[in-house]
């Protein structure tokens, strides 16, 4: 089975670009050609990495600017879409929205990583990664039933503490920032139907008017097994969050399919 990776219709990249150039300091052509390296990596093995650097986001606090500086590692995610490369155009639009673009280094990393939320344009992490593998497990039943998938974080800037060991909050300014830009996103890409991973996803969310009710989820990440075993009411294996995935989904956009009808 094959994939498109961000094949933008019309003027959603153009769109898109000016509303993350109200954030991150990058060309268009910057941002045209990580879309285009990372299409071309699609199918091919390993884990190609992508750098900009670290003056592409200028922190609005300057208390902040200070931890910004002396993080050990910083990760910045893009939107992305996925969907099926079935011939089939204009295919309904499904939104998934994660937290940030959490990265791990032992080393300091002078440029920032630049990646897509939860790897995903990478064949390793769609085939091979436990985590991701199961992440992309859940977003093949959208892609299999005829949809395309709107992925993007947040969040899309992830700061570590000077030691690497955690994350640093990002300031109240820099976080209405993302929100706003989100707020963007979600009017450009339109999606019939939003969902969160989550819960930073998902509190953020619901402050937003989305004129329809979004689909919380845990994060699919092992962390979150409590919760998955608390709403499934059976063990948290790969299975059966596939399972009450798949069935939540379709009831899910079932009812929006209705309503619209």
């Amino acid at each position: 089975m094959r994939y498109l990776f961000s094949e933008f219709r019309a003027s959603e990249f153009d769109e898109l670009y000016q509303e993350i150039s109200q954030v991150f300091e990058i060309s268009k052509e910057q941002l045209n050609a990580l879309y285009l390296i990372m299409r071309e990596e699609l199918e091919k093995e390993g884990y190609p990495e992508h750098t900009l650097s670290r003056n592409i986001f200028l922190p609005s606090d300057e208390r902040f600017q200070k931890r910004y500086d002396d993080a050990l590692v910083i990760g910045v995610d893009i939107p992305s879409i996925l969907e099926l490369d079935n011939g089939v155009k204009e295919k309904k639009t499904v939104a998934i929205l994660g937290q940030d673009p959490l990265r791990r280094s032992e080393a300091r990393v002078e440029e920032i990583s630049i990646g897509t939320p939860y790897a995903l344009h990478l064949k390793n992490c769609r085939e091979k990664l436990r985590n991701t593998r199961l992440y992309f497990d859940l977003i093949k039943v959208l892609l299999e039933s005829g949809y395309r998938v709107y992925l993007t974080d947040v969040f899309k800037v992830w700061v570590s503490s000077s030691n690497g060991q955690s994350g640093i909050p990002l300031s109240q300014k820099d976080c209405n920032r993302f929100i706003n830009l989100l707020k963007e996103e979600l009017e450009i890409f339109e999606p019939l139907a939003v969902i969160t991973w989550g819960q930073i996803a998902s509190k953020t969310v619901s402050g937003i008017d989305l004129k329809i009710k979004h689909l919380e989820f845990p994060h699919p990440s092992g962390a979150a097994n409590g919760t998955w075993r608390k709403i499934m009411g059976k063990s948290p294996t790969r299975e059966n969050r596939i399972n009450y995935w798949k069935q939540t989904i379709f009831d899910y956009l079932g009812s929006l399919t209705s309503k619209k009808g």
